[in-house]
């Protein structure tokens, strides 16, 4: 039992929310359920169903179902395993050919289709083959069902230029949807911690495709703010050793590492009172006591994911899958700046999420 205070002098009694070993039990079976079904699904659609689903959707295109295409994948081999055994999923049946992992409910970007690929991050960062099969077949997806835009999840957009490989019309390069969500989410929090800009330090960490943006678009705002590219190669992610004083002093740190563990490493670094914004898939669930954090995560009114992403909830919105219901509502492609991008997109309805 904690005490709480009304007025200076008068407490009452607070009976803290107990999560009972009911609902936890509960939780865990909807989660092995949900898990279970995505497997399924996976499997029975892509080996089964596959060319029967096209050719229904091909029929269907003059009434225009899907608007926009979202590709997903997993981000290490245990991601996978929630989609799918490695095995059979690292095989010719399976590789570079995306398969249809749920729907985006309607709203101003119209209806969206989730595909997913079995293919880790690490084959499309070390493979050009795979980017080249993937892009390839989306177009021809894209074709079928008649969307107007196609996203690409996480980090595979500035993967993709790595290798000379460039998203035009009518695929969108998602960095401006990931800056959006990103500087959003900054807003809100300064709200409620009542920050104001350049009168504390932001170091953000990974300077790349959505970074350099990113860090840019928050000095225009007037930010005091540090970036620090991140080190990649086969063995993982590192920052450069003298980045870390930096994260010591830093009243807020925005983390742009592919995954959460990436940044696990450092979290001893942060000083108490810190704020980190996280925009790491999955999360960073090594949490430092006394140090705020805060998921990246935007809304709009009407759209769900069904089912939900791994780790995010229905109503989540990625950053990509943002701008690509943007496209589709507004017919801009990768054009606009990112003044005009986050003023129309809030126009559209956006909405940050303020999740801790």
């Amino acid at each position: 039992m904690i005490l709480g205070p009304i007025t200076e002098d008068v407490y009452v009694a607070r009976i803290p929310d107990v999560d009972t070993t009911e609902r936890r039990a509960s939780r865990i079976t909807h989660q092995i359920f949900i898990s279970i079904l995505r497997r399924v699904l996976f499997i029975v659609v892509s080996l089964f169903l596959r060319w029967l689903i096209w050719c229904v959707l091909g029929l269907l295109r003059i009434f225009k179902p899907f608007n926009y295409l979202f590709l997903v994948y997993p981000g290490t081999d245990s991601d996978l395993d929630g989609y799918c055994p490695r095995r059979l999923a690292k095989s010719w049946l399976f590789s570079k050919k995306p398969a249809i992992g749920g729907i985006i409910s309607k709203s101003v970007g119209g209806r969206g289709l989730i595909l997913v690929v079995p293919n880790t991050i690490k084959e499309f960062l070390f493979h050009k083959d795979v980017c080249e099969k993937v892009m390839q077949r989306l177009e021809r997806i894209k074709a079928i069902v008649g969307a107007k835009s196609i996203a690409i999840a996480g980090q595979v957009p500035g993967m993709l230029s790595r290798h000379n490989l460039f998203l035009e019309k009518p695929f969108v390069r998602g960095n401006k949807g990931t800056v959006f969500c990103i500087m959003e989410t900054v807003s809100e929090v300064m709200k409620k911690h009542n920050l104001e800009p350049g009168k504390f330090r932001i170091i953000l960490i990974g300077v790349g495709y959505v970074g350099a943006l990113l860090l840019s678009s928050l000095k225009e705002q007037g930010h005091n703010i540090v970036g620090v590219d991140i080190q990649i190669n086969r063995k993982g992610i590192f920052l450069p050793e003298e980045s870390r004083p930096f994260l010591k002093e830093a009243d807020m740190v925005i983390v742009l590492t592919p995954r959460g563990s990436d940044f696990a490493p450092y979290t001893s670094d942060l000083k108490t009172g810190a704020i980190v914004i996280d925009d790491t898939h999955p999360k960073i669930t090594q949490r430092p006591i006394g140090v705020n954090f805060y998921k990246v995560a935007v809304g709009l009114d009407g759209v769900k994911f069904y089912p939900h992403l791994p780790g995010y909830r229905a109503e989540w919105i990625p950053g990509c899958a943002v701008e690509a219901i943007y496209s589709a509502a507004t017919g801009q492609f990768n054009g606009s700046s990112q003044q005009e991008f986050n003023k129309r997109a809030k126009e559209l309805g956006f909405f940050a999420h303020l999740v801790s």
